[in-house]
């Protein structure tokens, strides 16, 4: 079994992980130059998870890291100053599914597969392109079958197929395309697997693919989009992947584009109509998305000793906090007064990580209801049942 471990590296201009955002609009790619990229304790957490991950796979199967001497789990631990339970249980859940995926295929396949774990790849399409592979993994299987594994730690719902567009995930597609292209003179692929593996909301999900598509991907969709980002003069395209630019705030197009909806209203004698609400709703999710993005740059600003011309910093409202506990206890004890909160029975996700998983179901599973969720208003293509108001305060599903 050919193992490696290789160190975690960040690209920045043409990052497979903002791919959503400059396969379909090149003026992104000036925008994320890398330059202004901030990172966040949500980002730092996950690059914690996949870093403890590794190191937990890396010790289970013994991989070689080619530039660093191998450290123990517990060094390792030693170095995330984020650690907590949450994130050991994501980095043991990660390690568990990629070992259980690779003896999947070392069981079906004639010879022992390749496996990398956090392996820099090379992207020839620019030099400012790369990215690192949380998993990869070649068997000969069916002819050579190709597997890329990706862990998610956030909440938003990540899938390897976008039913919508049709389109696989491009992020991992282009893991998958560079993770061939390094490898295929040694080991041939006629089919590919991209995982995604997102423990947080329970989320994980798969598509399979011939070479073929994803070399296709690659002539039609890819490398003509790098092409559209090299001209003198990119053009925006504002969509939902504006959300990942780091422009998102300052991007004269997006606020173009928002602008114009608002545009599209008539002035009304006095009150909106049906069709005038029915063309704000599709566009009220961007509409403030994009407000909050302004007001979080200009916060930042700000905060960096930018002036505006009408505004300024002040300090919000203060609230009260107990700043010795130990002598409130004794205070209030002492006149007779109980100064703990009442308690209470922990939620279901906590007691899910006390009991386990296994178990939840068979110790409290008979004390659990589902509660029904609450009313919101979407397109008429969900595929979710209508709810119907009979009457005024009636609610009932048709």
């Amino acid at each position: 079994m050919r193992k490696m471990l290789a160190p975690k590296t960040h690209s920045r201009k043409y990052s497979p992980s903002k791919s959503s955002t400059w396969l379909n609009c090149p003026l992104s790619t000036l925008l994320n130059d890398g330059s202004s990229q901030e990172t966040n304790p949500q980002a730092e957490f996950g690059t914690q998870c996949h870093d403890l991950g590794a190191a937990l796979i890396s010790k289970s199967l013994d991989l070689a890291n080619y530039d660093d001497k191998t450290k123990s789990i517990q060094d390792v631990i030693k170095e995330l100053d984020m650690y907590s339970e949450e994130m050991q249980e994501i980095a043991d859940g990660y390690a568990d599914f990629v070992i259980q995926a690779i003896e999947f295929e070392r069981k079906r396949s004639d010879d022992e597969p390749l496996i990398v774990i956090e392996q820099h790849l090379d992207m020839d399409f620019d030099e400012d392109a790369g990215g690192t592979l949380d998993c990869g993994i070649i068997s000969s299987v069916d002819g050579g079958t190709l597997t890329v594994i990706d862990l998610k730690t956030g909440r938003g719902v990540v899938n390897a197929f976008d039913s919508e567009t049709g389109q696989f995930n491009s992020q991992l597609g282009i893991y998958a395309l560079y993770f061939y292209k390094a490898f295929k003179d040694i080991y041939p692929v006629k089919k590919v697997r991209i995982i995604i593996y997102q423990p947080v909301i329970n989320n994980t999900n798969e598509y399979e693919m011939p070479i073929e598509k994803l070399l296709e991907f690659e002539a039609n969709v890819l490398l003509p989009a790098v092409e559209r980002t090299k001209v003198d003069t990119p053009e925006a395209k504002v969509g939902k992947y504006c959300r990942y630019c780091a422009g998102k705030a300052i991007c004269a197009k997006r606020a173009e584009t928002n602008l114009e909806v608002i545009k599209e209203v008539k002035k009304p004698a006095t009150t909106l109509t049906d069709a005038e609400i029915e063309l704000f709703l599709p566009n009220l999710d961007e509409l403030i998305q994009f407000a909050e993005d302004i007001k979080e740059f200009a916060l930042k600003k700000a905060m960096n000793g930018h002036k505006w011309s009408n505004y300024k910093l002040v300090q919000s409202k203060g609230s009260r906090k107990i700043a010795d506990e130990d002598s409130v206890v004794k205070v209030c004890e002492a006149s007779g007064i109980d100064p703990y909160a009442p308690r209470k029975v922990a939620g279901i996700t906590e007691l899910t990580k006390r009991i386990g998983k296994e178990k939840i179901n068979e110790l409290i599973g008979p004390y659990i209801t589902m509660q029904s969720g609450s009313i919101v208003l979407v397109p008429k293509t969900d595929s979710r049942e209508e709810v119907t108001i009979i009457e005024e305060g009636d609610i009932n599903k048709c």
